[in-house]
């Protein structure tokens, strides 16, 4: 058909709901993630801590298999918090480098290829668009860390059972809220720095400098004011200070849990700034 017998016909299928329009970026987001085979096979094995966690509960009260292989039944007696708080660990490790391969190819290629104009034509806005680059995060770090941890936890109190469950809720709640803050905090980091540094292996190298370098200046701010206020930058250790302390244990940093929690609201505070500023349908050039 020629362009000239071409009439204009208004849209009759189906409408996105407008509250869930971001995850129409999440689908395709999510799509070409899994286009890599390598970074597929990197996210399986992800998920390899949380097998040994589900094994390690089972066999240790599975009687028989543990005189068969010469161990004792109190393999989880009395290491039971200490468990939780190494899983939790290997399990956000791997977690970490998954938002770091991803976040800088969600927002990086759409500014470098002046794409925004084409996702602020449609029905969204800025909210929408970093609610549906983050949900890919969100989706795929999910699955190998809470929620594998609360899966783990919840085996353990089914077999243990005597209100286990009950008298170690904290262990739940590490998982919970640990790893969501930990998801939320480093993926509005890696998106805010991907926007502002256009080139994905850029990005990748200025989001782990700005963590080791903002470690090393924490440490050596404590070494030669002799005061824990240099914890105030230490983003490692204030999300650390911040697990233990939901864990009910020890915390890593001498300041109060609340300066830790303060470090974490001002990262993703300043991560959201820098993405208003960033994010625009075009740029004023003055």
């Amino acid at each position: 058909m020629a362009v000239y017998e071409r009439a204009w016909r208004r849209y009759t299928g189906e409408l996105t709901p407008i509250r869930t329009r971001f995850l129409v970026i999440t689908r395709y987001g999510l799509g070409e993630a899994f286009q890599s085979r390598i970074f597929t096979a990197f996210y399986a094995a992800c998920f390899l801590p949380s097998v040994a966690g589900l094994f390690l509960v089972y066999l240790s009260h599975n009687l028989g298999l543990l005189e068969q292989i010469g161990l004792t039944e109190e393999l989880m007696g009395g290491l039971t918090m200490s468990f939780f708080q190494y899983l939790f660990m290997w399990q956000a490790l791997p977690a970490f480098f998954v938002m770091v391969i991803l976040a800088p190819g969600l927002v990086a290629p759409d500014l470098a290829n002046n794409a925004l104009p084409l996702y602020f034509s449609r029905p969204i806005n800025r909210v929408d668009y970093v609610l549906g680059k983050m949900a890919v995060l969100f989706l795929l770090v999910s699955p190998p860390t809470w929620m594998m941890g609360l899966a783990i936890f919840a085996l353990q109190a089914y077999e243990e059972g005597g209100g286990w469950g009950t008298e170690h809720w904290r262990i739940a709640a590490a998982y919970l809220v640990g790893h969501l803050v930990w998801i939320l905090v480093i993926s509005l980091l890696a998106l805010a720095i991907s926007a502002w540094v256009r080139f994905k292996p850029a990005a990748v190298g200025t989001l782990f400098a700005l963590i080791f370098v903002l470690s090393g200046f924490a440490e050596a701010f404590n070494g030669i004011t002799g005061t824990p206020f240099g914890d105030l930058f230490h983003l490692t250790r204030a999300i650390a200070s911040v697990v233990l302390h939901l864990f009910g244990a020890p915390t890593r940093s001498d300041l109060p849990v609340l300066a830790n929690w303060f470090t974490l609201g001002s990262v993703a505070l300043i991560s959201i700034w820098l993405l208003n500023r960033k994010l625009r349908p075009h740029e004023v050039v003055r």
